[in-house]
Order: structure tokens, then sequence, then C-alpha cells
């Protein structure tokens, strides 16, 4: 997963909020699609427009097959794109790892509450073991507390961008 800076941060949610399209089947939705050899994860924001959680980005889904996962979401579609831009500015500058911290596990941590990475989890033993089994042990906890901390955040945002 990328870093950013918060400036870059607030830019991509302010960006995302421009962009989305309530009326979209995948707005507010865990997305998944395959692609360099791994299955990649995001937020549906639009009809063609995807936020991927491992480059932290909005990208245009128009050459690719993102699929909708099923049964899984635990919050409104909008109350998922709220999770989507707290997370963005909690986990901003958290490193990227394979097996601890992947776009899989932000993106069903967002969607779900829970930061589990399922390939992770089905790697040869002892992969999975030695990585809490797929799970991330702090992020949900992180998120709730940076929720409950900043929960003013997006007022933030349009005050520091409209300065």
């Amino acid at each position: 997963m990328t870093t950013i800076s918060l400036d870059t941060a607030k830019e991509r949610i302010l960006e995302m909020y421009q962009k989305v399209d309530p009326n979209s089947q995948y707005y507010g939705c865990l997305l998944n699609w395959y692609g360099k050899g791994v299955w990649n994860y995001g937020i549906g924001i639009s009809d063609n427009l995807v936020f991927d959680t491992a480059y932290l980005k909005i990208f245009d889904r128009a050459n690719l097959e993102v699929q909708l996962v099923p049964n899984v979401q635990n919050f409104s579609p909008a109350e998922t794109i709220d999770r989507l831009g707290t997370a963005i500015l909690c986990f901003q500058s958290w490193d990227y790892g394979l097996l601890g911290w992947n776009g899989e596990h932000f993106a069903r941590l967002v969607a779900t509450d829970k930061a589990i990475s399922y390939q992770v989890k089905e790697l040869p033993f002892p992969i999975p073991q030695l990585n809490h089994d797929g799970w991330h042990p702090q992020a949900s906890k992180f998120l709730t507390e940076y929720r409950e901390s900043h929960s003013d955040w997006f007022a933030e945002i349009l005050y520091s961008w409209s300065a």
C-alpha cells in the first residue's frame, strides 16, 4: 500500500466526494478484481470509478472486470464512503506489507470493520500463522479510536481546502 502525505490524503478525499454517485450500483460497495497475480480490492464510488485501497487513489475500472464482493457489507453505502474518508486519513502513513497490511485488509476494514486478508489466510503453513492468520490485530481499534477523536474531520478538510 502506498503511503501518502496528509495534504495528498485530503486532496484524494475531496476528489472522492466530488466524484461519488449515490445512484451507482457500486457506490460504497466492496469490490475486487484480479491483476498482477493477486486479487485487488477497493471501494466503489460510481459505475466507472473505484477507490483503490492499495494505492490510495481513484481509478477508472473501464478495462477491468471488477466484481462486487457479495454478502459482506456491514454498513450502508454512505457510511462506507464516510469510513473510507476517515480511514484514508487514519492510515495514510501506514506502510504496505503484503502479509501484514495490504489493500484487502484496508478495504475489508472499511466495508466490514474486519481487517482481514483472505489471500494471506489461505497461504500455506506457516505463513498465515506467522501473520495473525490473515488478520491485522490493531487496525479496527485504531480506526474506531481515530473516528471518535476526529469526528469533525470532514469539516476540517473543507475548511483547509477553502482557505
